[in-house]
């Protein structure tokens, strides 16, 4: 029996059940490390009436139904996320009338509504793949489009056009269920008219064609393909296979394949597939649940070993499928702080490096805003909380920046730069001629050689108590010197017409500011 046209009929609620109970495992993904992060599942009911989109945190606790006012939900088949515009894609199949629809659900709860695809017509579509960055989505058309095995289609994300995939060189035979892979380019989808054997194809995702079929080899051959991940960091495809009970993978460039041990998983007539990398576990959706028993909605499995099922706690669950995984931001580079070329005290801060989302693999942690703090010597700036930041203070500066998603939160903190207070060093000629009556001009050259503007500080000429009788002094002179820059002044000395022969000391100094004062002399006569 093909499970896949079976199900396309929406009347069909009796499901073939063939199940693994493992409620222990419940417990223990509970209780395992991978689930202290912020993770959000979300799944939608094929079963319910009328079908909704459910999400829960990890667990399964703090489940909600998900707004869809604005649009109406016909057999979802098919759903990914776009991290960029906080929404979910979702096939709406209306497997009746062949005229579906791609919707999108605001994850803001803002409600729902339909994408614009001019270009290309939406019939029946049963799988939906987004890629946020490019602002493309993709998905199967199993009905019309003058295909009649169905086609692999495209369109711009903000509705301005789109049209049907080149799939030259691969097989196009009742496609369903899609997967991109970013990386390498390509668009795959599961080949379930075959009987007995069903294949996997892809294309360029660029229209180019340079279609093929990958090779399975090593895996148990597929026979009722229900779902699809791709896993390009680990050059792996894998795939659900709903009358077999196995969950296999073959290797990107073609076989090096095998089956999954799925040793305390929750089978229950599975369908959609999603893989975290970062911890290797796949998720399904036990559509067997269609009696609207929550208990193992969601099911799992861990490449190392061991796995169960996620009960969603506050929300109704009926037919469950097509699981996605949204997670919150993960850090892989601490921000950096630099200087302005201009003023050394204006401060800059890098966003930092964060982990980009698995498009292929339905796991998405892409983070969408970034908050900034600064810190001065480890502690919190009131009011400091732009990406750019003028320093007023010597001390030891860094910044916190904080990425959020639909997920949640995470923050890296950046390295310490030194921002230095002003300090002024002087230097003039050291000694100077002059006859009683004349004036003596010195260029004082002063160079601020901290970071930090020395804002009050003035240049002024200390003369002794000997030599007041022979030189007056001319008034101070401010400075305004900016961090790290220089200014030359020329300060002229009045030799009294009563001075008397000999040698006068004075000292040019920095008032209001640190910095070492320049000595020199004017010997009259």
């Amino acid at each position: 029996m093909d499970l896949v046209s079976e199900r396309r009929d929406p009347r069909r609620l009796i499901a073939k059940v063939s199940v693994l109970i493992a409620l222990a495992f419940v417990a223990l993904f509970a209780a395992a490390g991978r689930a202290q992060a912020a993770e959000t599942i979300f799944w939608d009911n094929y079963s319910l009436e009328p079908e909704t989109i459910g999400s829960a945190d990890i667990t399964g606790n703090g489940a909600v139904t998900l707004n869809l006012t604005g649009a109406t939900l016909d057999s979802p088949e098919g759903m990914a996320y776009d991290s960029v515009a906080n929404r979910l894609y979702v096939g709406s199949a209306n497997p009746e009338g062949d005229a579906g629809e791609l919707l999108y659900v605001n994850l803001d709860g803002s409600g729902a509504g339909v994408l614009a695809t001019p270009g290309v017509a939406v019939e029946e579509p049963e799988g939906v793949a987004v890629d946020p960055v490019a602002r493309m989505i993709y998905w199967v058309n199993t009905a019309g489009n003058g295909e009649a095995d169905g086609s692999i289609n495209w369109a711009k994300l903000d509705g301005s056009g789109g049209g049907t995939l080149n799939t030259t060189g691969a097989t196009l035979d009742s496609p369903y269920k899609i997967a991109l892979d970013t990386l390498h380019g390509r668009v795959y989808w599961a080949n379930t008219g075959a009987p007995g054997s069903q294949t996997i194809s892809f294309a360029n995702s660029n229209n180019t064609g340079g279609g093929g079929n990958l090779d399975l080899t090593g895996a148990t051959p597929p026979e009722g393909i229900t779902g699809l991940s791709v896993d390009p960091a680990g050059n792996r495809l894998y795939w659900l296979d709903n009358n077999k009970e196995k969950v296999s993978f073959a290797s990107l460039t073609g076989g090096g394949g095998a089956d999954v041990d799925l040793t305390g998983a929750v089978f229950n007539d599975p369908y959609g597939l999603a893989f975290d990398p970062t911890n290797g576990t796949l998720f399904w959706g036990n559509y067997g649940s269609a009696k609207g028993e929550n208990a193992n909605a969601i099911g799992f499995v861990r490449l190392s070993g061991g796995g169960g099922g996620i009960s969603p706690i506050g929300t109704a669950v009926k037919g469950p499928q097509d699981p996605l995984v949204i997670k919150e931001p993960a850090g892989e580079g601490a921000p950096t702080v630099t200087r302005s070329a201009k003023s050394r005290a204006q401060l800059a801060c890098s966003t930092g490096t964060w982990g980009a989302d698995f498009t292929g693999s339905f796991v998405y942690r892409a983070p969408r805003t970034f908050a900034y703090q600064w810190l001065r010597n480890g502690k919190p700036v009131s009011g400091a909380t732009a990406a750019t930041f003028t320093s007023k203070s010597a001390g030891k500066y860094s910044c916190t920046v904080t990425a959020s998603n639909q997920a949640g939160s995470a923050a890296q903190t950046s390295g310490a730069i030194n921002v230095k207070a002003s300090k002024v060093k002087l230097t003039t000629k050291k000694k100077a001629k002059a006859d009683a009556g004349d004036l003596v001009t010195f260029k004082v050259k002063a160079v601020n050689q901290g970071d930090l503007t020395a804002k009050n500080a003035k240049l002024c000429v200390k003369l002794p108590k000997a030599a007041k009788a022979d030189l007056k002094a001319p008034k101070c002179k401010k400075l305004g010197l900016k961090g790290q820059s220089k200014k030359t002044l020329t300060l002229k000395v009045k030799v009294k017409p009563v001075a008397d022969e000999g040698t006068d000391k004075l000292t040019f100094q920095v008032k209001g500011s640190a910095g070492k004062a320049a000595k020199s002399k004017i010997v009259v006569g």
